[in-house]
């Protein structure tokens, strides 16, 4: 009987497959069992690892790009305990190029660990030398991982503005701190593939990076250093407990300088103290005496309930609730114009005025100037000063306020509030960044925030005029602010200080004087803050006064101003 063709190749098929799956099986148990050490020790000879490449930090620069903050290259050194060779050598190299004590390098090298840090950050040169010497004397084990480092080629100059960024090139303080998602940029992950001989076998990115954004701040260095050398001079002249002074442009918000005495040098950040740090203009609230008056002034003149051709007693004291509020020495001054309110600072001529006005006017006034409130300023740890709500006011409060009394501001809110008078009624958001420029080069800059019309141009322009007589007629409180040839206009103020628990204290004062120039058309407002002045001429008018004029004595002199020019700034 003849075979089917097609049932005898499905029969040699079906052979033919045991047969090769027998020879798998075979093969496999093989490889598992018997060859496993061989091809274990081929999976050791190749390494495979994850390497995080960390992109540099956006530069800072001012206003006019001089470099304040960059990064630039480094190498840490760290150190494969387990691995290593000649501890003895190597004990020595890290004494001569790390400087290290022996004990110190002793203890490292015998850790029992495949990884310690030796030092961070160190320059490539010196990283090479120890390098070098390592490869002479056959010493293996150490590890040389590029890393990038922040530097501030200008030192301690806006430190309390930049603050700086850790080992780990993360923002600690300052501008580096509030803007470290923006300068930081991206990490990138690669994953490399080794044999034991070092070859590569493989690079993979796992996800890519990117460098961080610069930023092109409002400051003028220039301007910044001269306000912090009249800082440090005036707080010790007067020996103050400290000090700061904001210089601002009226037109924009733009802060050109943040200065005050205590200051520290950004490149060993380590060395200074919590108190050197703190930026005085953001995170210290104050109450601001007699610099208030024109702002309940002003909320008079836009209620209409006071004209400039009227006049008020100017006589002491007034009685409130039981409680007289006086004028500075209990001087009596008669019938008095809004305008000789302003210039002589006649405190109880301006409790009259706010008395007509009322409570719940001058709180809605006060509010439309972000009184109480934070301005947003990039800069961490700003506090919002104090405005208490109006149904929690006391009967004293319509005395104390209009004469900067039981509210407190900071000093960038203070001098944004004077720039709204400085430029006729809008109250601008400051900003101390110009622009953020992305890792491609684009610019992206910032547009001024206007946050509201406070008043009328018309009614501020009365109440610069009488901020013109403070400073330049005589019996105005503020004439040693007057520079001559240049139309400066300001107020004085000497706020005595409160203490939780004991009240306003005696001898402990803050002095101040805020004010802008050209008056004709401002292009700089400045502030002065003294805290606790020592001497016995403690006014705001005989000590913050004369360090306004000198700040603009140097800004003209920066800016090659002549008398009754506007500004060249950029």
């Amino acid at each position: 009987m003849a075979m089917d063709p097609v049932r005898v190749r499905l029969g040699i098929s079906a052979i033919l497959l045991v047969g090769l799956f027998l020879a798998a099986a075979v093969k496999a148990i093989q490889v598992q069992l018997v060859e496993h050490p061989r091809w274990a020790e081929a999976a050791e000879r190749i390494q495979t690892r994850e390497l995080v490449q960390a992109h540099p930090r956006g530069r800072i620069y001012d206003r006019n790009g001089l470099l304040l903050a960059l990064d630039v290259k480094a190498v840490s050194v760290a150190l494969d305990n387990l691995n290593m060779t000649k501890p003895e050598l190597l004990e020595g190299l890290l004494v001569k190029h790390l400087g290290l004590s022996r004990e110190e390098a002793r203890e490292r090298v015998y850790r029992p660990k495949y990884f310690t840090w030796l030092a961070r950050k160190l320059d490539p040169e010196a990283a090479e030398r120890l390098r070098e010497e390592a490869e002479a004397l056959g010493v293996r084990g150490l590890l040389f991982l590029p890393e990038w480092k922040r530097v501030y080629p200008q030192g301690a100059l806006a430190s309390n503005v930049i603050g700086f960024a850790g080992l780990d090139n993360r923002g600690l303080e300052g501008l580096e701190l509030a803007l470290d998602a923006v300068l930081r940029g991206k990490e990138e992950r690669r994953e490399v593939v080794r044999g034991a001989d070092g070859t590569l076998l493989e690079l993979r990115v796992i996800e890519e990076g990117r460098p961080g954004a610069d930023l092109h701040l409002s400051l003028d260095a220039r301007v910044q250093l001269l306000a912090e050398r009249v800082i440090q001079r005036g707080v010790a002249r007067y020996r103050a407990k400290g000090g700061f002074a904001v210089v601002m442009d009226p037109k924009t918000g733009e802060i050109l300088a943040l200065a005050q005495d205590k200051t520290y040098d950004l490149n060993a950040f380590a060395r200074s103290t919590p108190a050197e740090r703190k930026n005085l203009g953001v995170v210290q609230p104050f109450e601001p005496g007699s610099t208030f008056k024109p702002f309940a002034m002003l909320a008079a003149l836009e209620a209409g309930v006071i004209s400039v051709r009227e006049r008020v007693s100017g006589d002491s004291p007034v009685v409130i609730a039981g409680h007289p509020f006086r004028n500075a020495e209990h001087r009596d001054y008669g019938p008095v114009t809004p305008a000789e309110v302003i210039q002589k600072s006649i405190n109880t001529g301006m409790i009259r005025i706010a008395q007509r006005l009322g409570e719940e006017r001058l709180y809605a006034f006060l509010r439309r100037l972000r009184v109480g409130e934070e301005t947003g300023v990039e800069l961490p740890g700003e506090v919002p000063g104090v405005l208490r709500p109006v149904e929690a006011w006391s009967a004293l409060e319509i005395g104390a306020i209009p004469i900067g009394q039981g509210v407190s501001v900071t000093g960038v809110q203070l001098a944004a509030q004077y720039a709204a008078l400085a430029n006729g009624g809008r109250l601008l958001a400051p900003s101390i960044v110009r622009a953020i420029e992305l890792p491609g080069g684009e610019l992206r800059g910032r547009s001024p925030e206007e946050r509201g019309r406070v008043a009328s141009s018309a009614n501020v322009r009365k109440l610069v005029e009488m901020l013109r007589l403070v400073v330049q007629q005589d019996g105005g409180t503020g004439v040693y602010a007057n520079v001559e040839g240049f139309d400066v206009a300001g107020k004085s103020g000497t706020g005595q200080k409160a203490i939780p628990g004991r009240g306003y204290v005696k001898g402990k004062y803050t002095s101040l004087f805020a004010g802008f120039f050209p008056a004709s058309d401002p292009q700089y407002v400045i502030l002065v803050v003294l805290d606790e002045v020592g001497t016995r001429a403690y006014y705001g008018g005989l000590t913050a006064a004369p360090l306004f004029r000198e700040i603009v004595e140097g800004i003209v002199a920066v800016e090659r101003l002549k008398p009754g020019a506007g500004s060249p700034r950029r």
